[in-house]
């Protein structure tokens, strides 16, 4: 049977969000069994609480907000994505401002930071959604659905207004190992074209050559890709953070086209409606810790500009 999990110890960072610019510390301590993710805004009078769920998804525009009673917490789809890829069930995240630290613009300092904290078996059996039927969720040319599975599968598809970038296709098998030495560390990427224009909607404040791919009409500006198609492999990575708002692992395969967190989120709150989730699916371990690789290779690579 597999169990819960959540940290043996404290884990603490700080860094700059992205979209609001300011420096937070965040702590990750650990949480009795059944309680979920939830964030603790300590930075304000009261430690407003907001747990990590669909209904309280307020934001998805570049990054995935949640909110409750007025108070919320931004940029938390790395976070969570580390948490899904670890199997972090249960686990408080204390905040000392409004956005998760974006650090490197990947998952991989979570993974770090869990990975250091080390990760404790709760006497609780862990539960999973498995899904029954197919979804489909649709805007204009982009599309996102799932379909029943024994195990968790994305496919993911991305078209880039690029002319160096065209369309990038990966399919994985989801694994911890899968996670932690293919997907965690991919970042988050942005284009040169696009920065004045977030910073005049007062977005993308904290965004630098250090936290994200940057890209200009020559390719990257500021150093190498760690994959070819690392851009594709973030959009994965931001799906994978965005579904684990249902609370469990899922059971079922993803295929993506062009989607981002609008479609992401929308396909979360379609699965919680189809879903009974006083009846979750329980499975055996070894469906989701069997060893995965990527099934689909890159057809093209992006250039690196000169400096």
């Amino acid at each position: 049977m597999s169990h819960q999990r959540t940290l043996q110890t404290i884990a603490t960072c700080e860094g700059i969000g992205i979209h609001t610019g300011r420096s937070a510390k965040m702590s990750l301590r650990p949480a009795p069994a059944n309680s979920g993710v939830v964030f603790t805004r300590i930075d304000l009078p009261h430690a407003a609480t907001i747990e990590a769920k669909p209904a309280h998804i307020v934001d998805v525009h570049h990054a995935t907000t949640i909110g409750k009673n007025g108070v919320k917490v931004r940029t938390i789809e790395h976070l969570m994505a580390a948490f899904a890829g670890t199997g972090l069930d249960n686990v408080l995240v204390e905040l000392d401002g409004e956005e998760v630290p974006t650090m490197d613009g990947s998952a991989a300092p979570f993974v770090e930071l869990i990975r250091k904290a080390g990760l404790r078996r709760q006497m609780v059996a862990k539960t999973y959604l498995k899904i029954k039927e197919r979804l489909v969720v649709e805007s204009g040319r982009s599309s996102i659905q799932i379909v029943p599975s024994e195990r968790l599968q994305v496919i993911y598809t991305m078209p880039f207004d690029h002319p160096l970038l065209g369309e990038q296709s990966v399919a994985f098998d989801i694994t911890r190992e899968t996670f932690a030495n293919e997907i965690a560390s991919c970042r988050t990427y942005g284009f040169l074209k696009d920065i004045e224009e977030l910073r005049r909607r007062n977005l993308g404040l904290g965004g630098s050559f250090e936290n994200a791919i940057v890209i200009g009409e020559g390719g990257v500006v500021n150093g190498a890709l760690r994959f070819r198609d690392e851009l594709v492999r973030h959009k994965v990575l931001d799906l994978l953070g965005d579904l684990y708002l249902l609370g469990r692992p899922i059971l079922g395969t993803v295929i993506a086209h062009g989607a981002g967190h609008h479609l992401h989120t929308r396909l979360v709150r379609e699965i919680q409606r189809h879903l009974d989730l006083e009846h979750m699916a329980p499975a055996r371990s070894g469906v989701i810790e069997r060893w995965a690789r990527p099934l689909l290779q890159p057809e093209r690579a992006l250039e690196v500009a000169p400096l």
